[in-house]
């Protein structure tokens, strides 16, 4: 059996105010090309198909019409879970029409209620068996999967309270295995679920280090998410990146690059993958063509200008600094110059000099807020990895699970 695993599409976002979605339909079509071309038998959806809990009717049509086409008349199961930036309700509302067609929207761990069509020389692969947390596919030559969801975990989000001296990760091991309990020897078993956890970068041992810090970000230990899956589909890292190869967990990364971090000067990817129910054959991961973000601090207009001329494919944010005198007119003529001049800052000499002695958190960058918070928890530099992994999560939602409310 052939998967796509894609994730945090987040349709509707914005970079500094700039619109998106025109980019995010022609990444959707280049996704729509690679599910035919490639034969793809089930689509995995990993969560944050929105950028709000209330999207624009503009972001609903561009996924409904684009969960049809990857669905190619039935052809390709398509199954999507609620992220962190999805309402699940909304989200799992439409169900009632896409089960039809092969297609499942999962706000929650609730059974889903399938209508599996008949066979016909259309339709080669349905939808037989159901329940909570899990969903049975069958291809027309006798292959089957078993796909264990669990869409954004929180206990507000799944209506349940904490229980002392049981922590998150071990709630979110025991959520994910409720559909996991029904992998078989015999079929192909596969997660998907949408969380944060450390990738492959980051070690166990400096992972233990910083566990102190859990509490503060929502991160999830990486054997919560060790079943007998064949293959485990994560989506809320912006980056394609490994979790555990061993175990075949893996992020997709998103569909666009959406902000100016360390992850957003490559391409975003998909990954395919071919499965049987010995394991895991191949993974392929396949590049988008999409515009990079490139972020750079220079100290004259000339630079800037050269940087913008050079980059005419990218969205570019500068801070141009300890600069001479730049007149109005002059930035004017550089954005207009340069449409994929996203962002301009300028900070002059007789500026820096008046703020060189107030010292701020918005006077600092991500990276020294961060260096400062553990040196005052641990008494030591953070490990580099740990700290390369926070900054690229900078711009993302925290989890639910010190709410007051849970």
């Amino acid at each position: 059996m052939r998967i796509l695993h894609t994730a945090d599409w987040h349709l509707g976002c914005k970079t500094d105010d700039v619109p998106r979605l025109e980019e995010q339909k022609e990444a959707l079509k280049q996704l729509i090309k690679i599910v035919r071309d490639k034969d793809v038998d089930v689509v995995l959806i990993a969560g944050d198909i929105y950028d709000s809990l209330v999207p624009s009717s503009e972001a609903e049509d561009l996924f409904y019409r684009t969960v049809k086409e990857l669905n190619n008349d039935g052809n390709t199961i398509v199954i999507a879970i609620a992220g962190n930036h999805d309402d699940p309700k909304r989200l799992s509302n439409a169900s009632v029409f896409a089960n039809n067609y092969g297609i499942f929207l999962i706000g929650s761990l609730d059974a889903i209620n399938i209508s599996a069509p008949d066979y016909t020389e259309y339709r080669k692969i349905r939808a037989i068996e159901s329940g909570r947390g899990y969903i049975v596919l069958e291809k027309v030559d006798g292959e089957k999967a078993v796909i264990a969801y669990m869409p954004y975990p929180s206990y507000y989000r799944f209506g349940e309270k904490k229980i002392e001296g049981i922590t998150f990760s071990d709630r979110v091991k025991e959520w994910l295995n409720i559909g996991a309990s029904h992998f078989r020897d015999n079929t192909i078993n596969i997660a998907m679920t949408h969380l944060l956890t450390y990738t492959s970068k980051i070690s166990s041992e400096a992972y233990s280090k910083m566990s102190h810090i859990d509490n503060f970000t929502g991160l999830i230990s990486n054997d919560a998410l060790f079943t007998k899956a064949h293959y485990t589909a994560l989506g809320h890292i912006h980056a394609c990146v490994p979790v555990n190869r061993e175990r075949n967990i893996y992020y997709s990364g998103a569909l666009i690059n959406q902000n100016f971090d360390q992850s957003s000067s490559s391409q975003t990817k998909v990954i395919v993958a071919d499965i049987n129910n010995m394991g895991l054959n191949r993974i392929e991961k396949i590049p988008l063509n999409v515009k990079t973000l490139k972020k750079f601090s220079v100290t004259s207009l000339l630079q800037a200008q050269l940087i913008c001329r050079d980059n005419p494919d990218s969205w570019i944010k500068i801070e141009i600094e300890n600069a001479d005198q730049i007149t109005m007119d002059e930035i004017k003529k550089l954005r207009t110059d340069y449409p994929n001049l996203i962002t301009l800052s300028v900070i002059t000499k007789e500026a820096k000099s008046i703020r060189k002695d107030f010292v701020s958190k918005k006077d600092l960058t991500n990276a020294e807020i961060f260096d400062n918070f553990v040196m005052r928890q641990t008494g030591q530099e953070p490990d580099p990895d740990v700290k390369e992994l926070f900054l690229s999560l900078m711009s993302e939602e925290l989890y639910e699970t010190d709410s007051d409310n849970n």
